[in-house]
């Protein structure tokens, strides 16, 4: 059985969980970061290391997700791979960010027949890794079903709040 491939950008604080919870049903692909602790926990466990955005999306990915610190890292980021992304890539933005962080993210990379959703979580590192977090989606709900094949490995319930700002506005009112 061949298993979809996920890649997984921001494997520290909050995402180590959420990529080890999805290392049960995918083929895991993690970016190289400055903290290896977690990345070669995750290696261990069976994920794939990747050095760079390049080789990571020439894997051939069925879902990317970003769990960054702050909108500017995540828009940053946005900013190198939209140009490198070659197929109509799913994309779960799991960052928390500021009151127009999503809206730039949406900006960058709309450009690309990219499906762009977010799902802030609610929780903590130690719900993440037991998978129970709480996840506020939003994006086409045409790609709500799809995302949730992949948050339901470490998020317990989720809701959909309709559009991308819309699920951010809620995460920064919660």
């Amino acid at each position: 059985m061949i298993r979809e491939k996920v890649g997984f950008i921001g494997c520290g604080y909050m995402g180590f969980g959420m990529a080890k919870n999805l290392l049960k049903n995918f083929d895991v692909y993690v970016i190289a970061h400055k903290n290896r602790d977690p990345i070669d926990k995750l290696v261990n466990l069976g994920a794939k290391e990747i050095l760079n955005y390049n080789d990571l999306l020439n894997k051939d990915l069925d879902c990317l997700m970003l769990c960054v610190t702050n909108t500017p890292i995540a828009t940053s980021i946005a900013e190198i791979i939209s140009p490198l992304i070659k197929k109509d890539l799913l994309i779960i933005d799991l960052t928390t960010h500021d009151k127009s962080g999503t809206a730039k993210m949406n900006n960058i990379l709309h450009s690309k027949k990219i499906k762009y959703t977010v799902n802030p979580v609610m929780g903590g590192p130690v719900q993440s890794e037991e998978g129970i977090l709480g996840g506020i989606w939003g994006g086409n709900h045409l790609h709500f079903e799809e995302s949730k094949k992949y948050l339901s490995s470490f998020c317990k319930n989720i809701f959909n709040f309709g559009t991308v700002e819309k699920a951010a506005k809620a995460k920064l009112l919660s």
